[in-house]
C-alpha cells in the first residue's frame, strides 16, 4: 500500500469514526460507561428530583447553564451528584447537552438566554427596575413603546419562554419582539411582534405582527382571557425555514401563523409594554433540534 492509499484509508476511517460518534444515542451511552461525561450543562430550566437513602426527598431548581456532575447515565435519566454522600439527583437527558459531550461530537449550538437580567440587557425606553437576576419590571403606565433588549443570535428553529404579568385596563398590554434586526428602533426594525393585551373594550387578545422597516402589521389575532395582573406562562416557537410562528399561553396552544417570506436571522430579543405597569421573569431563548 502506497502512502496515498494509506492516507485515503486513514481519512475515511476518521470520517466514519466522527460520524458514528456524532450519531451516538442515549441508549448507546447508557450501555457504555466509557462514553459517560464527567459533567453536563442544563439547556432548560427544570426542577431536579432529589433522592436520599433510596427515597424521593424533594426537588431543587436547575437553571439554564448549570453544570451537573454525572454519576451514571441511564436510558431515561441521568444520575447526578447532589452534594449528599447518601443521595443523588435525577434529570432527563433531553434537558442537558449530553449528546454534545460524546467524544468527537460537534459542539451543540450556543443557546442565547437571559442568564441574568443584570448583564447584557439594555433598557432604552421606560422606567425599568431590575428586581432580581431573573425578573425585571417596567413602572411607567403611560409609556406606549417601552423597550428592554438583549443581543441574542437567532436562526433556524427557535423557542422563546417567559412569564409576565401586567395591570391591565383598556388598550394596554405587553410586547415581545423576536428575530429583531435593530432593537434600538421604535418597532425593532424588522421583527415579529407578539402582543398580549386588552383591546379598547378590555377584552383579552393575543396578536402576531410582522414588522417591516419599523412598521407593524397585524397578521393573526387570537381571543384569550385578560391578564388581570396574574402571571402568564408564555411560549412561542419560530422556524426560519418555514416561517411558522406558534403561540402557547398558560399551556394552551392559541394558534399559529406562517410568514410566506420568513425572516432568516435575528440579532436581538426585546420586551416592552404599552400603557401599563408590567413584570417579566424567567425569560429564555433557545435553538431547537
Amino acid at each position: 500500500m502506497n502512502f496515498r492509499h494509506f492516507l485515503s484509508l486513514a481519512l475515511a476511517l476518521l470520517t466514519l469514526g466522527a460520524t458514528l460518534r456524532a450519531q451516538t444515542t442515549i441508549e448507546q451511552m447508557a450501555a457504555d460507561p466509557k462514553l459517560w461525561p464527567r459533567e453536563v450543562k442544563l439547556t432548560q430550566a427544570v426542577q431536579i428530583q432529589l433522592w436520599e437513602n433510596g427515597r424521593p426527598s424533594g426537588t431543587a431548581p436547575g437553571t439554564v447553564g448549570m453544570i451537573l456532575k454525572v454519576k451514571k447515565v441511564e436510558t431515561g435519566r441521568l444520575i447526578i451528584e447532589s452534594g449528599s454522600a447518601t443521595g443523588f439527583g435525577v434529570v432527563a437527558p433531553a434537558v442537558t447537552d449530553i449528546l454534545a459531550r460524546v467524544p468527537g461530537a460537534a459542539p451543540a449550538p450556543a443557546a442565547g438566554k437571559f442568564e441574568s437580567v443584570r448583564t447584557g440587557v439594555k433598557m432604552v425606553r421606560g422606567k425599568w427596575v431590575v428586581v432580581s437576576d431573573t425578573e425585571i419590571e417596567q413602572h411607567d403606565p403611560k409609556d406606549g413603546v417601552s423597550n428592554a433588549y438583549k443581543a441574542i443570535p437567532q436562526t433556524g428553529k427557535m423557542e422563546y419562554r417567559a412569564k409576565y404579568k401586567y395591570t391591565g385596563g383598556r388598550n394596554s398590554g405587553i410586547t415581545i419582539y423576536i428575530m429583531c434586526d435593530d432593537a434600538e428602533k421604535t418597532e425593532r426594525g424588522n421583527a415579529y411582534l407578539l402582543v398580549d393585551g386588552n383591546d379598547d373594550k378590555g377584552h383579552g387578545q393575543f396578536i402576531i405582527n410582522r414588522v417591516t422597516d419599523d412598521k407593524t402589521k397585524d397578521m393573526k389575532k387570537f381571543d384569550c382571557p385578560p391578564a388581570g395582573g396574574q402571571w402568564i406562562d408564555f411560549r412561542a416557537t419560530y422556524d426560519s425555514d418555514t416561517g411558522a410562528v406558534e403561540i402557547t399561553r398558560n399551556g394552551k396552544v392559541l394558534g399559529s401563523w406562517i410568514d410566506p417570506s420568513p425572516l432568516k436571522d435575528g440579532k436581538h430579543f426585546s420586551i416592552g409594554t404599552y400603557m401599563t405597569h408590567a413584570s417579566f421573569k424567567d425569560m429564555e431563548v433557545h435553538p431547537l433540534p
